[in-house]
């Protein structure tokens, strides 16, 4: 997979097409990295094949407000995660559960302010993983319904 970010998001795609040109950023202190491609002033589109598209920034696209950034997580039912979420500890939207491999189930939900983001971090970091904008799950979570059927495409990559 690929690595692209974006306004601090960052995405992982199976490809990326660019048709504006790049520069590079050197990471020489880095061990995992050399350094990375950085586009100005372009536009990230992402497929339903999750490809991505970097093209230029057109005069249209520069007026648009940035979307607001969700915060979706997807951990396990019953952790003490799910515990303060259930207690109202903070603000959340509606539990969506998704049925796993071997009898296990996760939960998904947003998280509404950044700043109990920041804490459930802190406190619940290994209990939660983050889910991106173009992954089948942060996009299954739309639909209607408390249940998210299994199906492929929303397996999650380990």
């Amino acid at each position: 997979m690929w690595v692209v970010k974006s306004h601090g998001v960052t995405f992982y795609v199976n490809h990326v097409d660019s048709t504006i040109p790049w520069s590079t950023k050197e990471t020489p202190d880095n061990d995992h990295t050399k350094g990375s491609l950085k586009f100005k002033n372009c536009k990230l589109t992402i497929d339903d094949d999750n490809c991505a598209k970097l093209d230029k920034l057109g005069l249209l696209d520069r007026s648009l407000p940035h979307p607001r950034l969700i915060h979706r997580l997807l951990f396990r039912e019953s952790s003490n995660l799910h515990k303060a979420l259930k207690k109202n500890d903070y603000e959340h939207t509606e539990f969506k559960y998704v049925s796993g491999g071997c009898g296990t189930s996760f939960v998904i939900c947003d998280i509404i302010k950044s700043q109990d983001l920041t804490l459930i971090g802190l406190i619940y970091s290994e209990e939660f993983r983050v889910l991106s904008p173009n992954e089948g799950y942060y996009k299954a979570y739309d639909q209607q319904g408390s249940w998210i059927d299994e199906d492929e495409e929303y397996e999650e990559d380990e």
